[in-house]
């Protein structure tokens, strides 16, 4: 076994409440290119990787003097056993068992990898995980969820991984073209991010065409408007089907920030934003143009009867409303899958109307799922053989995510990657219903019912020809968690009203404004920009 760079261990019960006690934690942030290895060292010359579910691993780098693999995919060596946490949703799926040895049928040949699966709710992940390596528990492989990774650091939990990056050259080569490198030390690399389906942000508005018909409207799915685009759409919605809502908006979540390009780099609005891909100015938010022309538009909307009455206070979702037929469309990121579902769950056609392209921002930390290497892993080497594999071959996330086909799925679509359940099996009766993609690549996921892989690659394509200047670089909250605790409730206070149209803005909007700032909204936007700024000159 290769020797270790770091080894620290000094975990203690404090790491039970780790948990508790982040804020955003993502410290200073470095672009992938100062973690990982050129495109060159990678052995990708254009750093333009493309993910195929259907590629087989072959050589997989330096290895120890006890393994041995031949360029054949065919592993030589000694099988190497690690043990890796299994988040669920609280239970146990009945064949998870099946499915583990499913993948050692491909992995123990493959890259001379056992993994036996260590069951725990996501929910309990970081609270438990902590208390299995307080206790010296041989942990190789583990997921953080919902915290980030800063609390693992700092309370020693976790290796660096770098020292073993030579051992995954396809995680090395995916690097060029994905953020996979977790973003909170500017010295090592810590984790490997989970990676979705579908990756870049843009605001639309998704609508029914038979509404858009039945008005006389003719538009094209991904075609550009503005909100001034949508006074008239929503008229004539209005004055060809009157029982029809036209607008849909609730009071449980600001649809603003879909109407324009902004970054509110690794954290939340209330702590000041980008706004377009050339700022690297730090702005409130709640006082932009962008945010204020949005609140004009939707009291002007409600005003005229195309928002519901009780959109402030409802709750009833959108995806109800739509499918009974009363709510023409409502805002949406305007990815290929969101259409997708909808279309599934309602039965009917939508397109969605874009306010701008496709367009890359900083990732929260504490957002993303990260797969990591404890420092009681007694396999660190061959857990970073099997992330390499996970990450690069499709086979495997896939009987993570939905188990053994012909027993848990069928193909309705193999070379679209389109899968249902087999005859008599429904989600509900399934023995291994399961679901969460924490696994690698999710475009290498197979989708239930329809497939947009396609669309998304090309969203993907259009977004990183946008990137707004802080991608790469996420804040670090702590200093001013009690301020942001306020105008947060602040927020929550006032939001719900403003953003539905409910409330006159002359009054309400000026007393809203005033409380973020009483409350200590300007101090944080001054903190966001500091680190941001050096961050910056880092770069």
């Amino acid at each position: 076994m290769k020797k270790k760079l770091v080894r620290k261990f000094g975990v203690t019960a404090l790491a039970f409440a780790m948990c508790c006690t982040m804020f955003a934690g993502c410290g200073d942030a470095p672009s992938n290119d100062s973690k990982g290895s050129s495109s060159e060292e990678s052995g990708s010359q254009d750093g333009d990787s493309q993910v195929h579910s259907d590629e087989q691993p072959g050589d997989y780098g330096e290895q120890s003097e006890n393994d041995a693999a031949g360029n054949s995919g065919v592993w030589e060596g000694e099988v190497s056993k690690i043990i890796m946490t299994y988040p669920t949703a609280g239970v146990e799926p009945a064949d998870m068992l099946l499915v583990q040895d499913a993948i050692n049928e491909i992995t123990t040949k493959e890259i001379g990898v056992e993994v036996e699966l260590k069951p725990v709710s996501i929910f309990e992940l970081p609270s438990t995980c902590p208390m299995w390596i307080g206790g010296g528990e041989q942990l190789d492989l583990m997921a953080v969820a919902f915290t980030g990774l800063q609390p693992y650091i700092l309370q020693n939990m976790i290796e660096p991984i770098e020292q073993w990056l030579d051992l995954a050259p396809d995680i090395q080569e995916l690097s060029q073209k994905y953020p996979i490198y977790d973003t909170t030390s500017d010295e090592h690399v810590y984790g490997l991010m989970t990676q979705p389906g579908i990756q870049g942000f843009a605001g639309g508005y998704l609508i029914a065409v038979e509404d858009l018909e039945a008005a006389g409207l003719s538009y094209q799915d991904g075609d550009m408007i503005t909100l001034d685009d949508l006074d008239n759409i929503f008229a004539k919605i209005k004055e060809a089907k009157p029982d029809v809502t036209p607008c849909g908006v609730l009071g449980s979540a600001d649809y603003s920030a879909m109407t324009f390009q902004m970054d509110p780099l690794g954290a939340t609005v209330s702590s000041g934003v980008l706004i377009g891909t050339d700022s690297t100015e730090v702005v409130n938010y709640f006082t932009s143009p962008e945010y204020v022309n949005y609140l004009e538009h939707v009291r002007s909307w409600y005003e005229k009867g195309y928002i519901l009455k009780d959109a402030a206070t409802t709750d009833i979702s959108l995806s109800e409303l739509s499918a009974n037929g009363s709510l023409s469309g409502y805002f949406s990121e305007g990815n290929a899958g969101l259409r997708a579902s909808l279309e599934m769950n309602t039965g009917r056609e939508y397109i969605h109307l874009l306010f701008n392209e496709p367009y890359m921002r900083a990732i929260s930390a504490a957002a993303n799922t990260y797969w990591t290497i404890p420092v009681t892993a007694k396999e660190p080497e061959a857990a970073m053989r099997f992330m390499n594999l996970m990450y690069h071959d499709g086979r495997i996330a896939n009987l993570f995510v939905w188990g053994i086909e012909g027993k848990h799925y069928v193909f309705i679509d193999e070379e679209a990657g389109v899968i249902g359940y087999p005859e008599g099996v429904t989600a509900q009766t399934s023995t291994y219903s399961y679901g969460f993609g924490l696994y690698g690549m999710q475009i290498d996921n197979y989708a239930m019912g329809q497939s947009t892989r396609a669309e998304d690659l090309a969203w993907y394509e259009k977004a990183l020809k946008n990137k707004m200047k802080g991608c790469g670089f996420c804040y670090d909250a702590t200093a001013m968690a009690n301020q942001i605790i306020a105008v947060e409730a602040v927020i929550a206070e006032y939001s719900p009203a403003l953003i539905t149209g409910s409330a006159d803005l002359e009054t309400t909007y000026t007393e809203f404004i005033n409380k973020l700032e009483a409350n200590g909204i300007n101090d944080i936007i001054a903190d966001k920009q500091a680190q941001f700024d050096a961050w910056l000159a880092q770069q």
